[in-house]
């Protein structure tokens, strides 16, 4: 059975129990404590834990993940980093006697494997997991009760007083070798047995310290299920590993066409081990950089990194691409074997072959440079852990390829200290800047999950009478807000946008009118000054202005005039997209935006600075497409019509089952987003783009305005010029004509005071020779000087002094600057302008020196000059 055979198995079955399917997430996850997804229910944390409310009570997903807890292993013959986990969830609907019936039903029904090759392990004090077992046909020989260690979700919960969901677990495990009897005294360890799935049943809280300790029932119990692809596709095919199911077999054919060597399923052998790692780690790069993450030197743009130099040196040392990218060329095979699952990858294609040739080629260069710093290195005889480290971190010379080379020249490096190194440096490098949403009230957990959904009504309407459902300050509930009082208010209906997918939350106001008797009305003022959204609730953050804001107040909500700017500025993001791939190539993909009301800022990927003319001819389009007057039409539809639409989805942007696609002109852009935007291009006015620059390696960035922004900065820049034509006695028209006078001008007059400069420079070399004095048979001169270039005069002095040396002092801002030269004859009667210079800067507080016959130092205080000087006649004797 193919792999993506049972991947659709899997799916198809939990849909018909009632299960929602819905789509892998991105494999960067907004979870504050991790960077990647490394579980099926990572995304669905905030249903486990009560914070939000699911679509539906089921779900049934095939989730992409990353780990790199043992990347060091990748290579043998069962270790993925990057993996699918199938996963059935239950969000208080069913729970273990299902849970059990249908692993049951699954694999002897549906995948048809054989009753003898399987065993499951369950909590040692779980009887009603064993009675639903047997009651499903598992005889009890091949039920083993195991500790909380392996059977308890979190390991070790009841020992280690877990707080929070936890419950027990069951494990289903397949027999890699059925040709021996059966071991019914098992403990859960060994090689025979391949674990394939495993069911936790979330039904307790943890709750209490010490003696109150203990385990409460969850009024509403969950299931978790996670089911390996890729290891349960070997297991049941009776293969080796994942590395010859058809996820990644073909991975390694490309590779073998490429490289020209044979692949053989060895465990051991150094190039079966390459072909294994770059399989995995070309997969994994393949994936992560559809989902948006660049190569970068800390946390999810590290471990991209990483991974991608890792399978650069395998293909170096062991497949003969030792002159020759090769990543770029193995991507599409990765592509074309995962794409009618994840058909992004095809979309994304040029934009990831781009980033993988790019951060090859630099790597390569990278490491041949830290090749000849290992050399350097290895010079003195010894090279320790952290040298090692060093070289790992800053040109990528990955441990073994350090360790190979300073072997060969008997030298061993330490690896214990190189991975303590390593842990040091991944303590640095974790991100200390990312805020954690954590709920941890109580009552604001039970108002949370008391609310619905906000229903946001903004696409259509600026304004709308709603009600204030929720008021939360520092995370607490509170019933009413007095004026001044900052807070967030929740509401029933909200046409605010909140914050995402790079357009800022609207700002606006929130008024409250009620009638205090004699038909006297008190207003209230709730100034919103940004608005964010968590699991499917809006939040208002702002301040009471005027009167107060009691809870369920019926209020009249009202977003800014600044709602216009932003939209010209969103769609003006979709027309510049679309001018950059037009101007530059398909290989273009969002990587980044900001759409606020004063400028947007758009991030993408392009690996060289844009020329003048290249602005330009994007600048033109963009405002031609304004000026065609394009209609922008928005609806919702399936993944899949979209798509057959052609349009543009964003890297690491999570998509539903439904999404809204905006057309710009019918055909001529063409995205899923779910901003805010004008009715038509025109509505834009004008577009100028203010910036170009790097945003990052291989990402550009444009800063632009649209309509009054881009009035106003060129009313602003004309002005700038009609003051420079004033001030130059031009009209502005004619400042350029009239800079290039000036400059010619100025040119004349450098040339005029360069001459005087020279003149005066021989007068006071003419007036320091005359100055000098006899001393041992050549002349002296030391002297203190006003002049741009001492150097130039002490070098005259010499060349005209005959025998002699030249110690001259000037002052340069705060600083003073020393230069002493000397003719052989002086030196070979002992001057030594090196200690002439350095007497002086050391009674001035500064430092230098140079050779016998010339010599330059500096000295920090700038009245100590004729000290200085005087030091240095005294060094001459």
């Amino acid at each position: 059975m193919l792999a993506r055979e049972l991947r659709q198995k899997y799916l198809s079955f939990f849909e018909s129990k009632g299960a929602l399917r819905l789509p892998s997430d991105p494999l960067p996850t907004d979870d504050p404590t991790l960077l990647f997804t490394v579980a099926g229910m990572v995304p669905f944390k905030a249903y486990f834990e009560d914070r939000a409310t699911p679509p539906r009570k089921s779900v049934v997903t095939s989730q992409k993940c990353l780990r790199t807890k043992d990347i060091e292993d990748i290579g043998d013959i069962s270790h993925c980093t990057f993996f699918e986990m199938l996963g059935n969830f239950s969000f208080g609907d069913y729970f273990k006697k299902e849970a059990i019936a249908w692993s049951t039903e699954f694999l002897f029904d549906v995948l048809k494997l054989e009753r003898s090759r399987i065993r499951v392990t369950i909590y040692e004090e779980d009887q009603e997991a064993y009675d639903f077992w047997r009651a499903n046909g598992m005889p009890h020989e091949r039920i083993a009760r195991l500790g909380q260690k392996t059977n308890y979700w979190p390991s070790n919960a009841i020992v280690e007083q877990s707080q929070g969901p936890c419950g027990p677990c069951s494990e289903i495990f397949f027999d890699l070798q059925p040709q021996l009897p059966f071991d019914q005294d098992w403990d859960g360890e060994g090689s025979r047995w391949l674990e394939i799935w495993n069911n936790v049943f979330t039904q307790y809280t943890g709750q209490g310290t010490g003696d109150d300790y203990k385990l409460i029932e969850l009024p509403k119990k969950n299931i978790d299920t996670g089911m390996g692809l890729e290891r349960t596709a070997a297991a049941i095919n009776n293969l080796a590993g994942p590395f010859e199911t058809d996820l990644l077999r073909p991975v390694i054919a490309v590779m073998e066409q490429l490289s020209g060597k044979s692949y053989t399923s060895t465990p051991d052998s150094p190039t079966d081990i390459a072909f294994r790692r770059i399989a995995d780690h070309v997969r994994a790069a393949t994936f992560i950089l559809c989902d948006g993450v660049t190569p970068g030197s800390s946390d999810k743009g590290y471990i991209l990194r990483r991974l991608m130099r890792r399978a650069i040196v395998a293909g170096i040392r062991h497949l003969g691409f030792e002159n020759e990218t090769f990543m770029d060329r193995a991507v599409p095979g990765v592509v074309q074997n995962m794409k009618d699952y994840y058909p992004e990858l095809v979309d994304r294609q040029e934009a990831i072959l781009e980033a993988v040739k790019l951060e090859e080629t630099s790597f390569r260069n990278t490491l041949k440079n830290g090749l000849a710093r290992l050399e350097d290195a290895l010079v003195k005889g010894t090279l320790d852990g952290a040298e090692a480290h060093f070289l790992y971190h800053t040109y990528g010379l990955p441990f073994e390829v350090t360790a190979e080379v300073a072997l060969e020249r008997g030298i061993t490096v330490d690896r214990e200290s190189y991975e303590t190194a390593q842990k040091e440096h991944s303590e640095k490098s974790k991100n200390d800047d990312v805020v954690t949403w954590v709920v941890t009230d109580e009552s604001t957990k039970e108002l949370l999950r008391s609310l619905p959904h906000t229903k946001f009504v903004g696409y259509d309407q600026v304004r709308t009478e709603t009600q204030v459902v929720g008021i939360l300050q520092n995370g607490k509930p509170l019933q009413e807000l007095a004026e001044g009082e900052e807070a967030e208010l929740i509401l029933a209906e909200s046409p605010f946008y909140a914050e995402s997918g790079g357009q800022v939350g609207d700002t606006g106001t929130i008024d409250f009118d009620q009638e205090r008797g004699a038909g006297v009305v008190y207003s209230s003022l709730f100034e919103v000054t940004g608005t964010h959204k968590r699991d499917g609730i809006w939040f208002h953050h702002g301040k009471v202005t005027q009167g107060t804001m009691p809870l369920h107040a019926d209020v009249t909500a009202k977003v800014s005039a600044e709602r216009f700017d932003i939209r010209r500025n969103h769609t003006a993001t979709h027309l510049l997209h679309k001018a950059l791939r037009s101007q530059l190539g398909t290989h273009v993909a969002q990587k980044g935006s900001l759409v606020a009301p004063d400028r947007l800022r758009f991030d993408f990927s392009h690996n060289t600075a844009l020329t003048d003319d290249e602005l330009v001819s994007i600048e033109v389009e963009v405002n031609r497409a304004i000026r065609r007057r394009l209609r922008v039409e928005i609806i919702e539809t399936s993944q899949e019509e979209a798509r057959k639409h052609g349009a543009m989805m964003l890297f690491g942007e999570k998509y539903g089952d439904v999404v809204r696609m905006v057309s710009i002109g019918s055909d001529y852009s063409i995205e899923l987003c779910g901003g805010i935007h004008v009715a038509s291009a025109e509505d834009i006015g004008l577009f100028r783009i203010v910036s170009e620059g790097s945003a990052a390696a291989g990402v550009r960035r444009i800063e632009a305005l649209t309509g009054r922004g881009a009035y106003e900065y060129l009313t602003g820049r004309d002005n700038t010029l009609k003051a420079a034509g004033s001030l130059l006695s031009a009209k502005p028209e004619a400042v350029p004509e009239a800079i290039e006078r000036l400059q010619a001008h100025v040119k004349e007059l450098q040339h005029e005071l360069k001459s005087l400069k020279s003149a005066a420079t021989g007068s006071l070399a003419d007036t320091l020779l005359a100055e000098a004095i006899e001393k041992d048979g050549y002349k002296v001169i030391v002297a203190a000087v006003e002049t741009d270039d001492v150097s130039k005069l002490a070098d005259e002095l010499v060349g005209r002094i005959g025998a002699g040396v030249v110690v001259l002092g000037a002052v340069s801002g705060e600083k003073l600057v020393f230069v002493a030269k000397a003719t052989k004859d002086a030196v070979a009667k002992g001057v030594h302008c090196g200690n002439l210079v350095k007497a002086a800067a050391q009674a001035s507080g500064g430092g230098g020196g140079g050779r016998p016959d010339f010599a330059q130092a500096g000295g920090r205080d700038a009245s100590k000059l004729d000290d200085a000087l005087a030091a240095a006649r005294a060094a001459l004797g």
